[in-house]
């Protein structure tokens, strides 16, 4: 009793701090909504307040957005937050943080599922709690509305329930359902999600019981109906933007074929140079090399995702001490023969398939559900390597290191991001927004040159526009730019124009309409007497 009593206070000392990482200043860290959080934002509060999201679809099962078809889960459960708190930052990304914590919680009841038989499977649980509560890549996830750590929350849930059935079918049966419903969590899942559940399938034997496997085939199919028929309707629905961040969309493979083929000269066998050089081969080498790239010590340990807007200055996905408990877990978890140990490996594998199918690599929020596994792997090298040294030195060593990482990686988010890379964040808007709601009477046009961060959506979100005017107002081509995204052309007096000459619009300016520019898209010279400016003093938006 004693023990367990120790167990349940670390445990609930674990998740006030994981709860405390992820609401502190939860609204103004990171510094500005990123574009796809305010798009959830403003969709949610035009479901809550129409019933239609911004295009006028009536509850769709995926969300048009910018044309990269959101799916709706995330979006849907921000909905009682906005009621109750308003449409601001803090709402959109409670859910995230929420999840983000309860994560943690899960995180130790799955564990020790995972490692039932293993009689050190408490203290791995709550090690892995920890490691999750800590990591840069789930905090970071954790206060942003980004999709993935709904779809991870979901994921476990499915998973931990459908293993807990095996000694009560109504869990088996809740698992299936949860599962099935994190395909509408991230795009990605529809890859992960099913390849767990094949492998789910040999760690439960009760799903071969006819009753169960009837019950399991109609919930399964009761959850993805609306999916079919939106699918039917518009493919788009179920693969979003993936086929304009697929591999297969890269022109890079296509001229490199041409280059291969070139160089072997017209002298050589046809047949030879098919062989040698086809999409295939080329494609299947990038998809490995995109693979392998996500296990790269530099991207795990040392610089992390260079991509907006997961990049934190100095920082790898994980912290840097882990380097040496990462491979140590490796080791040890094939080699002590854990139960169910292999289950860890595929799901960590499984997880980088998503990102490896893109050529913008690697990629952190596509392989994100990996973080679990990691947590897990990491926290079994940690309990082997302190139980084979079995000092109090080493133990207080280790306690010393994860906290000179931790207390570095805090200094870089909490203090280096909102300072020095507010810009990777869109940060400018909100300013911009309100500077000009206490402006706009004065003007008959406000033209907003449309090169960053679809602004438009966030002068919809900061003056809470109403969804239903804005249904009837909003003027859109719906063609897509290179990069796979719609625009909004224009709505009320607001217009939003893709090409944008800041000198030609200088040139011709009058004096009833408001410019508005990023201010890396403004020529060196040009003065201006309003400008938005990150917290690093530099200008983020010039308005004339």
């Amino acid at each position: 009793m004693l023990t367990n009593n120790k167990n349940l206070f670390i445990l609930i000392a674990i998740l006030l701090l994981a709860g405390f990482l992820r609401f502190y200043r939860l609204g103004s860290l990171p510094p500005s909504l990123y574009s796809d959080e305010a798009a959830q934002g403003y969709n949610a509060y035009s479901l809550f307040n129409s019933g239609r999201d911004e295009h006028g679809r009536f509850w769709p099962v995926s969300l048009r957005s910018f044309g990269d078809w959101k799916p709706p889960l995330p979006t849907l459960l921000m909905i009682p937050a906005i009621a109750v708190n308003g449409l601001n930052e803090t709402s959109v990304r409670f859910p995230g943080a929420f999840l983000g914590t309860a994560t943690v919680y899960l995180t130790y009841l799955l564990v020790k599922i995972l490692l039932i038989n293993f009689s050190g499977k408490n203290k791995i649980a709550l090690l892995s709690s920890f490691i999750l509560t800590v990591s840069p890549w789930h905090i970071l996830q954790s206060r942003a509305a980004m999709l993935v750590m709904v779809a991870l929350f979901f994921l476990m849930l499915g998973t931990y329930l459908f293993l807990k059935g095996n000694r009560r079918m109504i869990y088996f049966l809740f698992g299936v359902f949860f599962l099935t419903l994190s395909v509408y969590a991230y795009y990605g899942l529809r890859l992960v999600t099913p390849l767990i559940f094949i492998i789910l399938l040999f760690l439960s034997p009760r799903f071969f019981y006819r009753k169960t496997w009837l019950l399991s085939f109609l919930i399964i199919f009761s959850v993805i109906l609306p999916l079919i028929i939106g699918y039917l309707n518009n493919p788009d629905v179920i693969f979003g933007r993936a086929r304009t961040i697929s591999v297969f969309y890269d022109q890079g493979v296509n001229l490199r074929l041409w280059e291969l083929t070139t160089q072997d000269g017209l002298s050589s066998d046809p047949l030879i140079t098919r062989f040698f050089h086809n999409r295939w081969y080329l494609y299947g080498k990038q998809i490995v090399n995109n693979f392998f790239s996500h296990f790269d010590g530099r991207y795990l340990f040392l610089a992390g995702d260079q991509s907006q807007p997961f990049k934190i200055p100095g920082q790898g996905i994980l912290l840097f001490i882990e380097v040496v408990f990462f491979p140590s877990g490796l080791y040890f978890l094939i080699k002590k023969n854990l139960s169910r140990n292999y289950f860890l490996l595929f799901w960590l594998l499984i997880s980088v398939l998503p990102a490896a199918l893109t050529f913008m690599v690697p990629s952190s929020n596509r392989s994100f559900n990996a973080v679990f596994p990691y947590a897990v792997i990491i926290s079994i090298g940690i309990y082997f390597l302190a139980s084979l040294l079995n000092s109090k030195l080493t133990s207080s060593l280790i306690t010393m290191l994860y906290l000179i990482n931790f207390l570095y990686f805090m200094n870089s988010y909490f203090l280096l991001l909102p300072r020095d890379n507010s810009s990777i964040w869109n940060y400018g808007w909100r300013e911009a927004v309100t500077y000009v709601k206490k402006l706009e009477k004065q003007y008959d046009n406000i033209i907003i040159s449309d090169v960053n961060g679809m602004p438009y959506i966030y002068f919809l979100f900061y003056n809470q526009y109403d969804p239903a005017q804005f249904q009837k107002e909003a003027v859109r081509s719906y063609a897509a730019d290179r990069f796979g995204f719609e625009h909004v052309e224009s709505f009320s007096k607001y217009i939003f124009q893709y090409e944008f000459d800041v000198k030609l619009a200088r040139q011709n300016k009058t004096a009833d309409t408001l410019y508005l520019v990023p201010a890396d898209f403004v020529p060196e010279g040009e003065k201006f007497g309003q400008s938005v400016y990150y917290p690093d003093g530099k200008a983020a938006i010039r308005i004339f």
